[in-house]
């Protein structure tokens, strides 16, 4: 049996091991030291305590071709748009729900981020709207109630519609919807501008119910129907289609057909419909009126390479206001993307994808009666079928639970489980608990995603700004990192890095720069 013998009493890790068949005379023989991966245990093994990991990193098989068998395959999909780099392995990592889409991952294009403020969640929409627009997708932001996104779409060539400094939206122009509808012509050419009449109406009924911050009843919204018919079907001709003060003009002085519909007689109807009238009528006298009331100052260009509706001047006014504002805007964007696909389909224009980009979703949804949930359930139920990818934005998944009922809470969650992709940047430990309800998310997850938000001391720390050489204060420590989470699948830790291009265009602390 050998034995293993040492010539000092302590010795040295890097000092040879030296092996003997017998015992060293007038020495006790002691059995060799226990042995492991990382070298012989005990007094003189010269055991490593800590193993250094080699850098890892992703490359081609003809580039790696040489090393084999030294390298390993990832099992990360290397499509889509590129993001940033793993925190972890320092690769490159790729995420945008077209490709991943397209490619088998998920079952819907769609996308809900989630974040704190000033932690990169808009950052994070536009490396994707940069991105997917260098793909051919047409980004469509239907609301920007920050005007964050005006910069890129401007840089991207598209065009931004502004409202709340005197623009007007007519909810009663067909607009896009129509000039296809006469474009393709015959049975196709009518249905288009059937479904161009049942947006009109929804859109009507919507804003009277965010006025009264409840729905209507039935026979009110029949009215309204049976009105904005009658008044598309008489202006069909016209040089300017009607307007609400003339669906208003036409529920005080009805025809024969109108009184039919409310089943009363002429002599009762003035005072059965009063409801319904004092609520258009508020409509167009309150805070509304100055958006809702007349003709459309823009309409959005059906071939614009991308469009932005910014609402910022309107993000200091009332819930309502912002509600009704977000829900026309939805509608006008929607009825642009129902054109383009109706012209496709009729071989008019070739296939066009859009991407729809809902940022700040908290504030409308707070709304109690309004609807907004119902209208945004229905978006997000048929992108798939519209060749439409949407990027939900909000700052915590609690936002969702916020509504005036528990069925509206309930459709809201609905948002984030039927997400194809769900990302996180710096959360609260609660509301990843939350969010962990919807997506499963590991224990580890939730501690480096939670800590994100934390700095390491404090240290007060300033960069040089690549564009300006002026000093400015670094950003938190956990800033531009995301977590994307594929179903139950681990999260890919992020940390994504915006070239000076991106904060050209989007510096949401451009004020602080002194």
């Amino acid at each position: 049996m050998r034995s293993l013998v040492t010539s000092a009493r302590h010795r040295k890790a890097t000092d040879p091991i030296e092996f003997t068949d017998a015992p060293e005379p007038g020495r006790v023989h002691r059995r060799p030291n226990a042995r492991s991966r990382r070298g012989p245990k005990g007094r003189g093994g010269g055991t490593w305590n800590w193993l250094p990991a080699p850098a890892t990193y992703k490359a081609t098989s003809v580039q790696l071709c040489g090393l084999w068998p030294f390298a390993g395959g990832s099992s990360r999909p290397v499509v889509g748009v590129p993001v940033g780099q793993d925190v972890r392995t320092g690769t490159t990592v790729c995420c945008d729900p077209f490709s991943w889409f397209k490619a088998g991952l998920i079952s819907s294009p769609s996308m809900a981020v989630f974040g704190l403020q000033g932690f990169g969640k808009s950052s994070f929409a536009i490396r994707q709207i940069l991105g997917l627009a260098d793909r051919g997708v047409t980004p469509l932001i239907a609301g920007d109630l920050k005007g964050e996104y005006t910069g890129v779409i401007n840089f991207l060539g598209g065009q931004v519609l502004r409202f709340g400094e005197g623009q007007r939206l007519n909810v009663l122009d067909p607009g896009a919807m129509v000039a296809a509808a006469h474009r393709l012509g015959g049975e196709r050419g009518e249905q288009l501008r059937e479904l161009a009449m049942n947006r009109s109406v929804t859109m009507v009924a919507s804003l009277i119910q965010i006025m009264r911050r409840r729905r209507l009843e039935d026979w009110e919204h029949l009215l309204i129907s049976r009105a904005v018919r009658l008044l598309l079907l008489q202006h069909a001709n016209a040089p300017v289609p009607p307007t609400l003060p003339d669906l208003a003009h036409l529920l005080a002085n009805p025809p024969a057909e109108l009184i039919v519909a409310t089943m009363v007689t002429t002599e009762e109807y003035p005072s059965f419909t009063a409801p319904l009238n004092r609520s258009l009528q508020a409509l167009l006298e309150g805070p509304l009126g100055r958006t809702f009331s007349g003709q459309s100052t823009t309409r959005i260009d059906i071939d614009a390479t991308a469009v932005s509706i910014d609402i910022s001047p309107l993000q200091r006014q009332g819930e309502d206001v912002l509600s009704a504002v977000l829900v026309a805007c939805w509608s006008e964007t929607f009825a642009t993307i129902e054109a383009a696909n109706a012209l496709s389909d009729g071989g008019l224009e070739a296939q066009r994808h859009f991407l729809t980009i809902t940022d700040e979703m908290w504030r409308p949804m707070r709304l109690a009666g309004a609807g907004l949930v119902d209208q945004y359930d229905a978006i997000t139920r048929l992108n798939r079928n519209d060749g439409v990818g949407n990027i939900f934005i909000t700052h915590s998944p609690k936002d969702m639970e916020s509504m005036g009922s528990a069925a509206d809470n309930m459709k809201a969650k609905g948002f984030a489980e039927r997400s194809g992709i769900v990302v996180t940047a710096a959360l609260s430990r609660p509301d990843l608990r939350a969010l962990s309800d919807i997506k499963p998310m590991s224990e580890d997850e939730m501690t480096a995603v939670s800590g994100w938000n934390t700095p390491d001391d404090w240290t007060q720390r300033t960069v040089r700004d690549p564009r300006t050489g002026e000093e400015r204060p670094e950003p938190p420590p956990g800033a531009g990192k995301v977590l994307i989470k594929l179903g139950q699948r681990t999260g890919i830790q992020t940390q994504v890095k915006l070239t000076a291009t991106e904060l050209d265009l989007h510096d949401t602390n451009s004020r602080w720069v002194s």
